[in-house]
This record gives structure tokens, C-alpha cells and sequence, in this order.
């Protein structure tokens, strides 16, 4: 789970008060997503002849105290179009300044909540290379090449996983995608008084900065398998953004059906098992383990109670729920590897 956040915003030129307003959301909404994401912080700023981006391994409240950070908060004015924002929870790869989001590739900024999981097949199909073993890098690899609105959809529509994204054309700083689909959540409001569309992933993280910083709208959920395009140039009375059907298939977890370990096969998911199954199925008889009972997870290997655990039946491995989905997708010896 990380936090993704941002907005897309006019021409218009904002009064001292409204870019003061402006600034003021992107501070609220980095700090309210750093309960989503601790291990890493990164904001874009594109203007229509600059891109400036930070990103460092430190969560929000760390990096908010540093000049740089500080630096870069005052560099949203009117000449602000778009600012793409992330806090990272780590899964695929290490926790490293080059691991954290936005990502820049050849063609695209963006930032991704979730997990790509068929993405070394779509890699090696358009013969791209990712810099880093974070899956969203790989994403804006996939895309790079593509202008157009369907190329954009063709390629989405062949990507698996868990999706909320917002990215831009590095050449394009007048226009942002936003797209989810049903496993992540991102919500968007239009404040009409500044022409600005803000986004964020979660709701009630929107609505307390648009009341913090003394501005009305609406909060709505976006539509999930749509892309959705906001051009600023077009933002007056309302955002106007225009929305595609881009299905973007989600993770296909099997549950475990009562297989036998001769009949296990690689590449099958293996069901993962919370604590009150384990104990119903007899697996915990014996062992001296209780919810309670401080367990290292067999990914990160961070301890925590056995309640907060999955069991791997294929591997025999106790997994924390961050890392099951990565775990269960690839196995241990490639998570681990991608992990160090």
C-alpha cells in the first residue's frame, strides 16, 4: 500500500492566497499519505518547460524539515500544470533513493499505487529496460513510445495487477492520467475557484485538506478500468475530463482447493492462510504459537504477531501481509533477491 497525490491545474494566474492554497494541499496531502507509506517520498513539479523532481528514502515527516524539500514546496506558483506526488510502503525493491516514485522513463512521469505483476513478460515484448527491480518503473517503461490515447489503453489492457496511477507525458505538461482499477483506491475534487483538479488516494484525506485550507468541493471516487484525461487547457467551470473504458486485469490469487504437494505446480499461487484458519485447521497444535506470539515475516523479516501473519502452505513460510502479494506472485528465493 503506498499513497500516490497531486493536482493538474490552469494557466490561470493564482493570487499570493491561492498559491499559498496550492502549496498548502500538497503539504497536507504528503503528510496525510505518509500513514500509507513510510520508506520513501517523491514530488514532480512540471511546468511548461521545466520538470523538477525530489524523491528520497525518507518518509514525509523526516524530509518536510530540510531545505531542499522546502525549496521545492516554493517552486509550485501559477506556472504550475501538474504535480505528481507518492509515498512508498517498499514491496519490490530495496529501500533506496532510485527505488522511490515519481519514476522518469524516455517518455513518461508517473507515480503507481500497487503491484505490476506481468511486467518482465510486457518488458522483454517491447524490448524496454527497467533501471531499477521496482515493478512501477516498469509500467512507464511499457508505455514509453506511446502518444495517443488508445496506444496508451492497448498497453494498460495487457498489464496485470493491482493499479492507481497518475502520469504525464514529459513532453505533454498540460495533460495528466489518472487510472484505477477495483483494488486501489483514488479520489479526485475540482476546486473551481483555482482551476485546479487535486487527486489523491484517499478520500477523507481530500476532504480534510480542502477544509483545512478553507476551499469547497467535491469529493468524488474515480470510476474503476477507465483512464481518465485531464487537460488544463480546457479546465474553466469544470475539469472536463475525458474518460476511456482501459480494463486493467487484477491479480488472479487462486485459493488453495485441498491439492497435495505432489500436485502443486510452479507457478501456481498458493493460498495464503490468516492465523484463525491455521488454528481451525489444526497446522498451529502443538507449536506454542499464539495471535499474540511474535513471529519473523518470511519476506521482510520483520517480527509481528502471528494474528497479522499469512501462512504459506507451499513454502511452510509465516508472510506479512505487504509482502504476501509479491511472496505468493514470484516466490522467496526472487523476492529476496530483488529485495536485498
Amino acid at each position: 500500500m503506498c499513497g500516490i497525490f497531486g493536482f493538474a491545474k490552469s494557466e490561470k494566474v493564482l493570487s499570493s492566497v491561492g498559491e499559498h492554497q496550492l502549496r498548502g494541499i500538497v503539504m497536507d496531502l504528503a503528510c496525510l499519505n505518509e500513514s500509507r507509506g513510510k520508506e520513501g517520498t517523491g514530488i514532480a513539479l512540471m511546468a511548461k518547460s521545466e520538470l523538477t523532481v525530489l524523491k528520497e528514502a525518507k518518509p514525509v515527516s523526516e524530509l518536510l524539515k530540510t531545505k531542499r524539500f522546502r525549496e521545492l514546496i516554493r517552486r509550485i506558483t501559477s506556472e504550475t500544470l501538474i504535480c505528481l506526488g507518492h509515498t512508498r510502503l517498499a514491496t519490490v525493491g530495496s529501500v533506496h533513493n532510485d527505488h522511490c516514485h515519481p519514476f522518469v522513463s524516455d517518455d513518461y512521469v508517473g507515480v503507481h499505487n500497487g503491484h505490476f505483476l506481468n511486467r518482465e513478460n510486457l518488458l522483454n515484448k517491447y524490448q524496454r529496460t527497467a533501471q531499477t527491480p521496482v515493478d512501477s518503473e516498469a509500467i512507464f517503461r511499457v508505455l514509453d513510445g506511446e502518444k495517443s490515447v488508445s496506444g496508451l489503453i492497448s498497453k494498460l489492457q495487457e498489464m496485470s495487477g493491482d493499479f492507481a496511477l497518475g502520469f504525464a507525458n514529459v513532453a505533454d505538461p498540460f495533460r495528466l492520467y489518472l487510472l484505477r482499477n477495483e483494488e486501489r483506491p483514488l479520489h479526485i475534487a475540482y476546486v473551481k475557484r483555482l482551476e485546479v483538479l487535486f487527486w489523491t488516494s484517499e478520500r477523507k484525506h481530500l476532504e480534510f485538506t480542502l477544509v483545512r485550507n478553507d476551499l469547497n468541493a467535491r469529493v468524488y471516487e474515480l470510476q474503476p478500468d477507465h483512464l481518465y484525461s485531464a487537460d488544463v487547457r480546457q479546465f474553466n467551470g469544470k475539469s472536463n475530463m475525458a474518460k476511456h473504458v482501459c480494463k486493467v486485469e487484477p491479480p488472479q490469487w487462486e485459493r488453495w482447493s485441498g491439492t497435495t504437494e505432489e500436485d502443486f505446480q510452479p507457478g501456481e499461487h498458493p493460498y495464503l492462510f490468516d492465523f484463525e484458519e491455521l488454528e481451525a485447521c489444526g497446522f498451529l497444535e502443538g507449536s506454542g504459537i499464539t495471535e499474540r506470539s511474535k513471529i519473523p515475516c518470511g519476506g521482510c523479516q520483520n517480527e509481528m504477531e502471528a494474528g497479522k501473519l499469512f501462512y504459506d502452505e507451499a513454502s511452510g513460510e509465516f508472510i506479512c501481509e505487504i509482502c504476501s502479494c509479491d511472496f505468493s506472485a514470484f516466490g522467496k528465493e526472487r523476492f529476496q533477491m530483488e529485495d536485498k
